[in-house]
């Protein structure tokens, strides 16, 4: 059985900043310790963890998603292939010093308790245009007994969905994991979604329509089955910073069955990413509280305190969908009160300088030009105890600010029922957004290359090119004119001499 397994969720909308920029160390993203915020849930001690009350034991797995990965011209053109694989590593050299990070003394526990560096396996890195999603297992067995989540994995698979520009490009949708373990004899599944949605504050209907894209056009099939991983010796101990440069080889992918599944086919479902729902300015919010104008949301987060974020998160479009019955979006899903665990998550003022968690300086930070949401969020399906969810407000290189969850899953989930039945155009559709993808994104890359990073150098560039092109198509003997011209210059240049 999948109880008991620590469950850690983290996402990051990062503006596309990788290949341009170094991030910023991410231990308080993917390490968070009682430190950071009093509203944890959970003391952190110098000694060996001893239940709730002592130092939080790593999770068994990892799942780390992004949006806006990388420049949308390289990610739509699919060549951004070197920066998942460089922030693989930067991930796994995180994560790996994990008992040093939640512990006050910085020590890792004895040996004999199970102490030293983590060792993570990547079962799988979906990636489509500026959307990946990691998703690790840990090596190390649980201190609790037990196998570790690495040994009991029997499959992954994996699968993407652009619902963007016409419906099938990449600059939104959806990548997915998932993920069947061995649970006492049978299977239990944990899938992934990392999502990106429409934007802007009155595109509802168009979110819960991409929404309804994912679920349905969402499809791990056969050929998506992964190479299962190895696990791996324990890592010398003095040398905590390592990690292998290759990953051991695996055996063969082979899917356990010649069947297609749904993101619903599956006992557990974790939702994250920049789903992009604000605070609503347009009708009633939950419980029937009275519509707000935009002046009295601004006034609300100047003030900055909890207590108006709370009022603020009545209004939050995500939680109205859902609590419509039926609901809308997110069907079967735990939708938290957002108010009541996190800050708005955007809009930020990006490059100042590192952030304060007091209510008043991110009151202070939040940009004037869009009205502040809860954009970025966490959703999960199964029975579990949430250990915590947060938003890092450290983090400044975004607009958004990263979010984390941590959850103990607690019984049995049977597996869930899909909202809608898969859609029979997937495979074409999906087939025809990658086509639009890649000729959109190498044409941007070329046009973006001739004008040294400018569209408007390139345009005029390319503009000359097509005049140029016109005219010696339609001249009747273009080289004499040419040599024409050349010669006349060179008369007019000699007489100015």
């Amino acid at each position: 059985m999948a109880h008991g397994l620590r469950v850690q969720v983290a996402s990051y909308n990062i503006n596309q900043q990788v290949g341009k920029r170094l991030l910023p160390e991410l231990h308080e993203w993917l390490i968070p310790t009682v430190t950071q915020d009093p509203r944890s849930g959970y003391a952190t001690a110098g000694s060996k963890p001893k239940g709730d009350n002592g130092p939080r034991e790593a999770p068994d797995i990892y799942a780390v998603a992004f949006q806006e990965f990388a420049p949308l011209p390289k990610s739509l053109a699919g060549i951004t292939d070197s920066y998942v694989y460089t922030i693989d590593r930067e991930l796994r050299r995180t994560i790996r010093m994990h008992q040093p990070t939640v512990r006050k003394d910085n020590l890792y526990d004895p040996l004999e308790t199970g102490g030293g560096p983590e060792n993570y396996s990547l079962l799988a890195a979906a990636h489509h245009a500026g959307l990946v999603l990691y998703v690790y297992s840990r090596d190390n067995a649980p201190q609790r007994g037990g196998q570790s989540a690495t040994a009991r994995v029997r499959e992954v698979r994996t699968s993407t969905v652009g619902t963007g520009i016409g419906g099938i490009m990449g600059n939104k949708g959806a990548v997915g994991v998932r993920v069947v373990l061995e649970a006492g004899g049978r299977e239990e599944v944990l899938t992934f979604v990392g999502a990106h949605l429409a934007a802007h504050d009155h595109m509802v209907k168009r979110r819960n329509e991409d929404w309804k894209n994912i679920v349905t056009r969402l499809v791990f099939a056969p050929y998506s089955t992964q190479p299962l991983p190895v696990v791996q010796d324990r890592i010398d101990p003095t040398k905590p910073n390592s990690i292998p440069n290759e990953p051991p080889k695996r055996p063969p992918p082979r899917p356990t069955a010649n069947v297609e599944y749904s993101m619903y086919d599956t006992n557990h479902l974790f939702v994250c990413g920049d789903l992009n729902y604000r605070i609503g300015t347009k009708g009633e919010g939950i419980g029937g509280a009275a519509p707000l104008s935009k002046d009295q949301v601004r006034a609300m987060i100047a003030n900055g305190s909890p207590e108006e974020w709370a009022t603020l998160a009545k209004h939050d479009q995500l939680s109205v969908q859902a609590a419509i019955r039926p609901a809308r979006v997110f069907q079967q899903l735990t939708v938290t009160d957002p108010g009541m665990l996190t800050p708005p998550t955007y809009k930020y003022k990006t490059g100042s300088a590192a952030a304060s968690t007091s209510v008043f300086d991110i009151a202070s930070q939040l940009s004037a030009k869009r009205i502040p949401g809860w954009t970025d969020r966490i959703l999960w399906s199964t029975s579990a105890r949430l250990e915590l969810y947060r938003s890092i407000m450290q983090y400044t290189i975004s607009d958004h600010k990263p979010i984390t969850a941590i959850l103990r899953l607690e019984g049995t989930s049977p597996i869930l029922s899909p909202p809608w039945p898969i859609d029979p155009r997937w495979q074409t559709l999906q087939y025809a957004g990658y086509t639009a993808d890649r000729i959109v994104g190498y044409v941007w890359s070329t046009l973006l290359l001739l004008g040294s990073g400018s569209l408007v150098l390139a345009a005029v560039e390319l503009a000359l090119l097509v005049a140029l092109a016109s005219w010696w198509l339609v001249t009747p003997n273009p080289e004499a004119t040419v040599r024409a011209i050349l010669f006349a210059l060179k008369q007019k240049l000699r007489v100015s001499l």
